[in-house]
């Protein structure tokens, strides 16, 4: 391609060449000679398309341009401005509820503690009492001269409730609120073990959920034996803290020594640090072109590009837990001391308990904090894939192999022998502990903690007891009375239903369910804002504010008792008053307070570090227990994964340009996405759509790396998560037609059809309209085996590629085609990534298995309209979960007319319900190849990919293989362990068809093959849920109600029509009514057998008219019916139900709430769509085509017919189609159809190809095969099969095997041999003369990559050959008996059900004997409930509810993930503005630069000029490029002379018109102006003032 200094060199040189041949031609009167004029038709020839080019270039004076019109969607700014608005609320409602409710629970669970040992004012011991600060209000305890009121118990001082008990004191004369031994209430302990159990609890649930619903990883001993010595450990620690310890205290005292429960952590971090923090890093290079990954290891502290010294940064990380753990052993010295000092009696069983108690409960926290090399994690971690049964990651797929086949190897969810297993060193064992989720092993660790926890408090009461023990352990129970002995006392254990200060059982109770809802909120809210990229505001900083704050909230508690009183029940000590007399030693609660608080936040500092993970599990955000019921802030924060995974640098290779990434622990690979799409016979509107979604996201995609660029120079090892490597692959199938001259004769050579031309068209306009008036590069064009292939390079430098299809050459199809595709990017691009991986000496299998795993295939159709947001919104689910193989959007229909109408509440359902609950139930069955993302090692597994080329052989295949082939590869996933997900936040739009005969032919090819894959799912349900962890029995059982109902939807509808015309019309039979609701449905089940496919479409028009005119009725009636029983009908109850079901699901999808309008219309249609639609698509299941898109017959067909007859006039006449007689017939020399057609193809093959080589229109080319007329005019039969036979000899002779034997070179005549001759020394000219058609200016492929495909095409895609009449009536037979089959189970399953329900109506219509009365009316007569009414409607109603239950948890996942990707703070990425950034060609560089320098550079800045020369971005150039006024080009002689030559061969004629021309250089003026030649010396005055015009005069 031409620079632009080059090209405006050219344009000025023009009236150069014009001055020139208008000079030289007095010179050259002699008639030139054959061979010369010859030379010159070439040269000519050879120039034209130059010529064309020229033509489409601007000028240089032609500097105005169009400015593309930027479409402004003011609907989807409005939705992006209230995604922002919602998001910014939730955030805030988010750090609110976390922040209450943590601190809520913290305050109410430390209340109810100090309700367990309350003051005792005849005590001296100060602990309880804060040191002496807490004192009794006198004038509330003592009351005077109330003998009598003492009496009954009950007494009203001072504003203090009535309720509250008073006791006679020893003298009589007064009475105290309080007993000399202060008195307990058992439920106060009963509920802290409850509290305590709810985690416990909750870990036993999920489990038994993940048991049920998901496959879980085997038993392990070793395993259940860690976790029942930690489980113990802690529960004892928990049960000695709450019920022994903590008591002691007051709740300022008891909230500040709860930080010091963090020592086991402190100690692990510590040593962790300082043993592994010297761990190699890992560098990976990715280059995205060539898909391969290199690594290098560096030292952390080498020195950066820039020369300065790069500091380790685990340096002040370590300093902060030395100094967290200096400031924890203060604290825990301090706190000791304050212990010693305040108590009397049990000076030491306080310290030890506390610091043993401390040491327990922090023990269960060492999963986090104990960090191995990463050596073991990886020998771990690959043991442990081996040794499980069930492998949870699926990066162990399968290398690629330089054969187009996969390579076979075992299947890894099979266990190896026990004689295999390597054994596992305990440093090992412990990282497959902390990595494992160990599901069975925590139902019993849950298991055995209760029954600790229940056991514990009667074990510890009865030790402290100072009764019988049985007397404590029956007051526990509600039993009796009994006294203990506690840290500072005594109390009374008293179940009867006292408790001091008016708080009764009931009040207990409501306390308990607060705590426990508060909590479980929190818990569930704060690991929400960790996976939503809200961890720092809505997580660490709400759950450390709550650390804080709690011990200066109990302050105004404390100081002011009685206002904290609610309905007469105080949970504080309301007779005792905080009074700041005194603070004497409650400064050392304060420094433990105070420094505890830190060394938890040093401890912790790791979540203020990272903002989280997007839509990561939380089984991979946090580790076990799930969190703690007494301390629930600060045991999210220890239990939030210690993870330097997600801290990565980048770094930007400035010699190679490859991406350089840095992890510590982990390996980072930038996702590859291959875009797929097939297409056939789309409309212009229908491939501008498409590629509109590809340019825009290859526009996004240019704007986050330069946003990421612009980052990483403020911000060093920043990472854009939406940044990946794609390229664009478009598979076409059907491509060519054969090839004409301007006669209309069928000459050699094939050429593109019509649908690819509007391709070539459709994509620069496009893409020029996209990127806001950049153009792209001309296409290059390839020949390949298949066909032929067009590339664009895009504006990020990736490629569009386009492969042309040639049916005679390669099978045809979509699946074919994704087979193409599969084995091209996944094999053959594979094994150049593999290469190169070998070249750097790398571990060949781990960097492989990384690259698969990270590359991913999303395949479109034809007609897909997306934006980039949809793209890594399917990329974020494949990074969530390993196992994911693929994931699917949300598709909308889009189009007009009724069906289309419809087509959208459908979709609407499906996607709401049906996806949704398949989804958080189990997988995803069917992932659309319109817009679904592939993972490329889930697809390279065995039994996937391999199995996915199977040809079909039996008649079923036919139906599962071809006519659904994006539910099977689904299904081929699923048998293969992955699952499939839903994504409803990412959005894809397709056209939906528009006719009702369109959408009929394709649910024909749908609904069959659906019944049929998700038949062979449960049918194998037994091996599926063995290997497919995602797959449980109650999914099954799940789909088998589903598959049961849809097979009985026929003649439940048919009993709907029913029982509404029986209600609208009384007068009428039942038996009438059925014979007349019956007639239709025969007549087209009739029409089935006997009928064209066009007759069945016309009746089912008809006949849906008709029952949409009934479902009118039926409204009508159900109507009426729900206002005259008033809910006392099963029908209006499940009518009301199935239709608040839809308006709920439309309120929770606020963005697709208008389909719900379309409902109405989908309920008309239900009889077509549910009834007369399924019996079509069984009756017809042996009709294999593809339905769609047919009637868009190629216009080639016939078209030589149809040529040669318009060709001529005269009068005909004709007998139908059989012969036609021509009268008076004149040959018609100039018809516009031949010639609009030959311009469309002049630039594939010139005007006539018989005077191209000039030979007679009698000779025919020797290689040339024969036709059967051909023979016949020959003299002998001899001489045509000679001609043959010398063909194939020729053939058998080529060193090369040739993919299509149409393109082979034909031999010239004699005429034109001895010219030919000459040329042997250029052989590639001489091939590229010889091809015919479009391949005449197309490229050869690497022979590597044309091996490839020719021994792809040998073994999988081979055309299919014609069968032969008698194998193609077999297969026809075949799929007739299979569609008999099939549709008798139908019919029958039906009509066995429809007449078993209308024999059973009947009889109870006229005994009532199987009706069930309701307790209401419907009229005048009493309502009453049919059994077998009752049963289908529990059905139906039980899968709807369940689906609904399913949609709710869905939107729950989907609202996080677009809280996740939306930002609230920064502006988005503006695609709407030009691209601005352009960097200067050639013409305006330094001298001493030349051409060959800088090549990549140079193809940049010219792509960049031609949004100059549109008019985009003129305004924004550079100052600096403003102001240089002139350029001297020197040697202006050698330029003319060097443009010269390619036009003239003569030396001597070029010597002579250059020396018409100045010594002197010229000149440009500015940016725009043309090439000036400054004034001619006086020697050439002359020549500048004759008629030559030099390059001044342009």
């Amino acid at each position: 391609m031409e620079t632009a200094g080059e090209s405006e060199t050219k344009e000025t040189l023009e009236p150069v060449r014009d001055n020139m041949q208008r000079h030289l031609s007095p010179l050259h009167t002699t008639p030139k000679s054959k061979e010369k004029k010859k030379k010159d038709d070439i040269k000519k020839k050879s120039t034209k398309g130059d010529d064309k080019k020229k033509e489409n270039e601007d000028e240089d004076w032609d500097i105005a341009g169009e400015r593309p019109q930027i479409s402004s969607d003011g609907a989807e700014e409005i939705w992006d401005i209230l995604t922002k608005i919602s998001v910014a609320l939730i955030s805030l409602c988010l750090f609110f509820i976390v922040l209450i409710s943590t601190g809520l629970t913290r305050v109410i669970i430390h209340l109810m503690i100090w309700k367990l040992n309350p003051p005792n004012p005849s005590s001296a011991v100060q602990l309880n009492k804060l040191g002496g600060l807490l004192e009794l209000v006198e004038e509330r305890y003592f009351i005077t001269n109330c003998s009598s009121e003492c009496d009954s118990g009950y007494v009203r001082r001072n504003d203090l409730p009535s309720s509250w008990r008073c006791f006679t004191t020893t003298n009589s004369t007064s009475c105290k609120l309080l007993q000399e031994t202060p008195t307990v209430n058992v439920w106060w302990i009963w509920g802290l073990m409850i509290i305590i159990l709810v985690p416990d609890l909750y870990s036993l649930i999920l489990g038994c959920w993940r048991i049920c619903f998901k496959e879980t990883n085997e038993f392990s001993k070793g395993m259940l034996l860690i976790s029942i010595v930690v489980e113990t450990l802690h529960s004892t620690g928990l049960c000695l803290l709450v019920f022994v310890v903590l008591p002691a205290f007051d709740p300022i005292s008891a909230s500040s020594l709860l930080y010091l429960v963090v020592f086991i952590p402190l100690f692990l971090s510590v040593i962790s640090e300082f043993k592994f923090s010297q761990m190699t890093k890992t560098y990976y290079k990715i280059s995205p072109q060539a898909g391969s990954v290199s690594q290098t290891n560096k030292n952390p502290e080498e020195k950066e590009g820039n020369g300065k010294q790069r500091k380790p940064d685990y340096f002040l990380y370590k300093l902060t837990q030395i100094i967290g753990i200096v400031f924890f052993g203060i604290s825990i010295l301090v706190g000791i001391h304050y212990m010693i000092q305040n108590t009397v009696d049990e000076k030491e069983n306080l310290c030890i308990l506390f610091v043993v108690s401390i040491l327990l409960v922090s023990v269960v926290y060492w999963e986090n904090f104990l960090i191995f090399s990463s050596t073991e994690s990886k020998e771990a971690t690959t043991n442990q894939d081996t040794n499980e049964n069930t492998s949870t990651n699926p990066e162990s797929s399968k290398e690629p192999n330089t054969n187009p086949e996969p390579s076979r190897n075992t299947n890894t969810n099979q266990e190896p022998p026990n004689s295999s297993r390597p054994k596992l060193s305990w440093k090992q064992f412990l990282v497959k502990y902390i990595n494992s989720k160990r599901e069975k092993v925590s139902i019993l660790t849950a298991i055995w903690k209760v029954i600790l926890t229940i056991g514990l408090p009667y074990l510890i009461f009865t030790t402290r007891s100072k009764d019988e023990p049985l007397k404590v352990a029956a007051a526990i129970s509600f039993l009796g009375t009994a006294k203990i002995k506690t840290l500072t006392g005594e109390v009374v254990l008293e179940s009867q239903g006292y408790s001091s200060f008016g708080c009764q059982r009931n009040d207990i109770v409501l306390l308990i369910v607060t705590v426990i809802i508060f909590g479980f909120i929190s818990f569930k809210s704060a690991r929400f804002a960790c996976r939503v990229y809200l961890q720092f505001w809505c997580f660490t900083i709400p759950l450390t504010l709550s650390l804080l704050l709690t011990p200066p909230v109990f302050i105004p508690i404390m100081r002011f008792p009685l206002f904290w009183t609610i309905q007469e029940c105080s949970i504080v000590q309301p007779l005792w008053e905080l009074k700041f007399n005194d603070f004497g030693e409650i400064w050392q609660v304060f420094l433990v307070g105070i420094l505890g608080f830190f060394s938890c936040v040093l401890l912790t500092l790791y979540t203020w570090t990272n903002k989280g993970s997007k839509l990561l599990k939380c089984d991979r955000l946090f580790r076990k227990p799930p969190y703690c019921g007494l301390f629930l802030d600060l045991s999210l924060l220890l239990t939030r994964c210690k993870d330097t995974t997600e801290q990565m640098e980048e770094e930007i290779d400035q010699e190679t340009g490859l991406r350089i990434l840095q992890k510590k622990s982990k390996d980072y690979c930038l996702p590859f996405v291959y875009f797929c799409a097939t297409m056939w016979h789309e409309t212009e509107t229908e491939m501008t759509q498409l590629f509109k979604s590809i340019f825009r996201v290859d526009y996004e995609q240019y704007l986050q790396r330069e946003h990421q660029r612009e980052i990483q120079q403020r911000r060093k090892g920043y990472i854009n998560d939406d940044v990946y490597a794609f390229e664009v692959h478009i598979f076409f199938d059907d491509a060519f037609k054969p090839r004409t001259n301007k006669n209309g004769k069928p000459v050699k050579g094939i050429r593109v059809n019509e649908y690819v031309k509007t391709l070539e068209k459709v994509i620069p306009s496009t893409a020029k309209s996209e990127y806001r008036g950049f153009e792209l590069e001309e296409v290059k064009k390839f020949e390949t085996p298949y066909g032929a292939r067009f590339e664009w390079t895009l504006l990020t430098d990736q490629k569009l590629i386009i492969h042309l299809k040639d049916k005679t050459k390669i099978r045809n199809r979509k699946r074919w085609s994704q087979v193409m595709y599969l084995y091209y990017l996944l094999t053959f691009k594979m094994n150049e990534a593999k290469e190169e991986v070998k070249n750097n000496n790398q571990k060949l299998g781990d960097s492989m298995e990384k690259f698969t795993s990270n590359t991913f295939i999303l395949a479109l159709d034809g007609d897909v309209d997306f934006k980039p947001e949809a793209v890594t919104l399917l990329l974020d689910r494949m990074k969530k979960n390993p196992l994911v193989g693929a994931a699917c959007g949300r598709i909308h229909p889009i189009g007009a007319g009724p069906m289309v109408w419809y087509q959208k509440f459908e979709y609407a359902i499906s996607h709401w319900l049906q996806k949704a609950t398949e989804h958080v139930f189990g997988c995803v069955l069917c992932s659309p190849g319109c817009f679904s993302l592939f993972r490329g090692s889930a697809l390279l597994d065995d039994n996937v990919m391999k199995t996915y080329t199977r040809k079909p052989t039996e008649a079923k295949h036919y139906v599962q293989y071809d006519q659904g082939e994006d539910r099977w590869l689904c299904t081929l996933l699923l048998k293969q362990k992955y699952r499939v997900d839903y994504c409803a936040a990412s959005d894809a739009l397709t056209f939906a068809p528009e006719g009702f005969y369109e959408f009929y032919k394709q649910r024909r090819r749908w609904a069959p093959s659906t019944m049929a894959n998700i038949l062979d799912l449960l049918l194998d349900g037994d091996n599926v849920r063995k290997n497919n962890q995602n797959i449980s029995r109650p999914y099954i059982f799940y789909h088998i109600c589903l598959f049961i109902s849809s097979i009985l939807t026929p003649g439940t509808i048919f009993l709907l029509i029913l029982g509404a015309i029986i209600t609208a019309f009384p007068s009428i039979e039942p038996w009438a009514a059925l014979l007349f609701n019956g007639l239709p449905l025969a007549i087209f089940i009739i029409s089935i057998f006997l009928a064209k496919e066009d007759t069945q479409l016309l009746l089912a028009a008809i006949f849906s008219t008709i029952y949409s005119l009934v479902m009118l009725v039926v409204l009508i009636g159900l109507l009426k019916e729900g206002i005259e029983s008033q809910f006392c009908s099963v029908t209006t109850v499940f009518f009301c139900f199935v239709a608040g079901v839809f308006i709920l699901a439309a309120i929770m999808h606020p963005k697709e709430f208008p389909c719900i309008f379309h409902g109405l219309l989908y309920f008309l249609a239900v009889p077509s769509m549910s009834m007369l639609l399924i019996f079509y698509s069984v009756g017809n299941m042996h009709n294999v085509n593809w339905g769609t898109r047919e009637s868009k017959v190629d216009s080639n067909d016939g078209s030589s017919a149809k040529v040669i007859q318009r060709q001529f006039l005269g009068q005909s006449c004709s007998i139908g189609d059989w012969c036609r007689c021509i009268l008076c017939v004149t040959e018609k020399k100039d018809d516009p159809v031949i010639s609009d057609d030959s311009e469309t193809d002049e630039d594939e093959h010139p005007k006539d190809e018989d005077t191209k080589d000039e030979k007679p229109k009698d000779v025919k080319p020797k290689n040339e095969p024969c036709d059967e007329n051909e023979a016949k005019n020959s003299k002998t039969m001899e001489e045509c099969e000679n001609k043959d036979t010398k063909k194939k000899k020729k053939e058998t002779k080529s060193k090369k095997d040739k993919a299509d034997t149409r393109d082979e070179e034909t031999k010239p005549p004699e005429g034109v041999a001895k010219k030919k001759s000459k040329d042997k020394s250029n052989p590639t000219e001489k091939k590229d003369k010889k091809k015919p058609g479009i391949f005449a200016k197309c490229e050869p492929i690497t022979d590597k990559e044309q091996h490839f495909w020719t021994r792809l095409i040998k073994k999988y895609l081979k055309p299919e050959k014609q069968l032969s009449e008698i194998k193609r009536e077999e297969l026809q037979s075949e799929l007739i008996d299979l569609r008999n089959k099939v549709f008798f189970f139908y019919f029958i399953t039906n009509a066995i059900f429809v007449t078993i329900a209308y024999v059973l109506t009947q009889v109870n219509a006229r005994e009532s004997t199987l009706s069930i009365p309701l307790p209401c009316n419907v009229g005048d007569k009493q309502g009453t409930i049919e059994p077998i009414s009752i049963a289908f409607t529990l059905v139906f109603g039980i899968l709807l509810f369940v689906q609904f239950f399913g949609m709710l948890m869905h939107r729950i996942s989907t609202i996080s993930h677009i809280i996740a990707t939306t930002k609230i703070f920064g502006s988005k990425l503006d695609t709407k503005k030009p691209i601005v950034k352009i960097e200067k060609p050639s013409a305006f560089q330094n001298d001493d630069v030349t051409p060959d320098k800088n090549d990549e550079k140079e193809r940049t800045a010219k792509q960049r000029w031609k949004a100059v020369k549109c008019g985009i971005g003129l305004q924004k150039l550079s100052s600096e490029l403003r102001k240089r006024d002139t350029k001297t080009l020197v040697d202006l002689k050698t330029t003319i002379r060097q443009k010269l030559k390619t036009i003239h061969e003569n030396t001597e004629e070029v010597d002579k018109i250059a020396s018409f021309y100045s010594d002197e250089p010229v000149s440009i003026t500015s940016v725009r102006n043309p090439i000036h030649r400054p004034k001619p010396v006086e020697n050439n005055e002359d020549v500048s003032s004759s008629d030559t015009p030099g390059p001044s005069s342009s």
